[in-house]
């Protein structure tokens, strides 16, 4: 009888204890607003695919880091811009930082002009005024002008002259 109290005091302790310590990422990810960033970033994509760069400007994190003349002539020139509906973004995961910052990884459908193009690639979001919005960088990347990726072609460099 001894053995088994014990043992089950035992058990409790690391109950209470120890497995709340393994997984603090797990159970973080359990209350993340999941449909809400979703929701915030297919809005961003929407006004993005129709042509609203100005509302999409007050929708973007670190908008400071350029004008919005410069954004807006960026973006109407852009190679490719979202698709609609289900294409949009498919197989989202959103892991989170905190209450205010989170990562989205997903499936973005863009139009190319000549076809729909997939690429799947995490986004950084921050809560912002109740919204969530994504970085300006994430999405001039997404676009097709934004800096180009360190897995990018070799030989990149472009230097005038």
């Amino acid at each position: 009888m001894k053995t088994q109290h014990l043992l089950l005091v035992t058990l409790l302790n690391f109950s209470f204890f120890y497995v709340p310590s393994l997984a603090p990422s797990a159970m973080a990810r359990e209350n993340l607003p999941t449909s809400e960033i979703t929701r915030d970033l297919e809005r961003t994509l929407d006004l993005w695919r129709n042509g609203r760069y100005g509302e999409l400007y007050e929708r973007v994190a670190e908008s400071g880091s350029h004008t919005k003349e410069y954004f807006v002539a960026h973006l109407a020139a852009a190679p490719r811009t979202p698709t609609c509906c289900w294409d949009k973004l498919q197989e989202v995961t959103v892991t989170s930082r905190d209450e205010r910052r989170a990562k989205l990884h997903g499936k973005f459908g863009f139009d190319t002009g000549s076809g729909v193009e997939f690429m799947t690639r995490g986004v950084t979001l921050k809560k912002e005024d109740g919204i969530w919005k994504m970085k300006m960088s994430d999405l001039l990347a997404l676009s097709g002008k934004g800096k180009k990726s360190r897995g990018g072609k070799k030989g990149g460099n472009h230097a005038g002259g």
